[in-house]
C-alpha cells in the first residue's frame, strides 16, 4: 500500500514552538512600543541593548573561585578576590533587570563603621544601596546546640547597628555613597588598590540616581556572604531558610549561592539594539533588523 501524502492543509501546519522563518514587520505605533520596552525613561538610562552591568564571571573564574575556596580561605583572601572578579557579587544582588552604577570596596556606615562592600543598583523599582558583610567560607554558622554561632551572631549585630544609623540619616547617607562613587576610576581603569569603580560617568550616575528616586527615597539592602551551604545539615538548612524568608531587608547566602547567582545572571550585554538610530517611523519595519 503506498505510504499517504499528507494533505495541504498538514504540510502546511507549524508547531507553535517551531521558529518563524518569517522576518516580523511592525507597524509604526507597534514599534513605538517596542522603542519604549528596550529604553526605560527619557535619559534611556537602562536601555536593554546597552545594559549597565558588570560582566558576568567566566568559566575560568569559577574556576579559580572553586580553588579559593578549596583551601578554606580566610575573610581577606575573599575579600580580594571579589574585589578582583566582582561580577560574582553583583550578581548575588538586585533582580534580573537592574543596571549596576558602582561598586564601592570598604565604604565607611557613619563615622564608626565600614561595609565590606556597597553595590549602587537602579531599576524600575527603585535605586538601591546594597550593604554586604563578607566572612570566611569554613566558618560555621550555628553551634552544636542550634545557636546562631558567634561570627554569624557578630555580623548581624554590626548590620544592626548599620540599619540604626541609616534610619536617622537615610538621604544624607545616600548622597555620601553617591559622591564616593563619582570620584571612583571607571571600570576600564580600575587598578589593585582603588576603593572601587563606576560604570557610568558621574554626571550620568548621579542623574540615573535621581531619576530612580534615589535622591527622596533611597533604598538600602543587607546581605551577609558566609560559610558554605553544602557543609550545613537539614536542620541548619532550614534555619537559613526561614531567617532569609523574614522581611528585614537581610539576606544571608552562602558561597556555593554566590557563585550560583553569578553564572545565572541574565546577560544582555550582547543584545542588538539599534534604538538610537530609531526615528519617527513612516512606513513599517523591523527595528531589530
Amino acid at each position: 500500500m503506498p505510504a499517504r501524502q499528507p494533505s495541504a492543509a498538514t504540510s502546511s501546519a507549524v508547531s507553535p514552538c517551531s521558529p518563524s522563518r518569517t522576518i516580523m514587520t511592525l507597524t509604526p505605533a507597534a514599534a513605538k512600543v517596542l522603542h519604549d520596552i528596550l529604553s526605560v525613561g527619557a535619559d534611556r538610562a537602562l536601555a536593554l541593548g546597552r545594559r549597565i552591568r558588570v560582566p558576568t564571571p567566566t568559566a575560568e573564574q569559577l574556576y579559580e573561585f572553586c580553588e579559593l575556596l578549596a583551601t578554606t580561605p580566610g575573610e581577606e583572601p575573599l575579600q580580594k578576590f571579589l574585589e578582583e572578579r566582582p561580577g560574582f557579587l553583583t550578581g548575588l544582588l538586585g533582580g534580573p533587570d537592574n543596571a549596576d552604577l558602582a561598586v564601592l570596596f570598604k565604604p565607611a556606615v557613619g563615622t564608626q563603621y565600614n561595609a565590606d562592600f556597597c553595590v549602587l543598583q537602579a531599576h524600575q523599582g527603585g535605586a538601591f544601596a546594597h550593604l554586604v558583610e563578607i566572612e570566611s567560607s569554613h566558618e560555621p554558622l550555628f553551634t552544636q546546640q542550634g545557636n546562631t554561632a558567634k561570627r554569624l551572631a557578630g555580623a548581624q549585630t554590626q548590620i544592626e547597628d548599620w540599619k540604626i544609623w541609616i534610619q536617622v540619616a537615610r538621604e544624607h547617607y545616600a548622597r555620601e555613597l553617591v559622591r564616593a562613587a563619582k570620584a571612583l576610576p571607571p571600570l576600564a581603569n580600575y587598578q589593585p588598590g582603588d576603593r572601587g569603580f563606576r560604570l557610568v560617568e558621574p554626571d550620568d550616575l548621579q542623574s540615573i540616581w535621581r531619576g530612580f528616586g534615589g535622591e527622596s527615597d533611597p533604598h538600602f539592602t543587607f546581605t551577609i556572604v558566609i560559610g558554605r551551604w553544602s557543609q550545613l545539615n537539614a536542620e541548619e538548612k532550614a534555619r537559613i531558610l526561614n531567617r532569609n524568608k523574614q522581611p528585614q531587608l537581610l539576606r544571608i547566602h552562602t558561597y556555593e549561592q554566590v557563585a550560583r547567582s553569578a553564572n545565572y545572571r541574565l546577560e544582555r550585554d550582547d543584545w542588538y539594539n539599534a534604538h538610537d538610530d530609531w526615528q519617527v517611523l513612516a512606513a513599517p519595519t523591523n527595528p531589530l533588523t
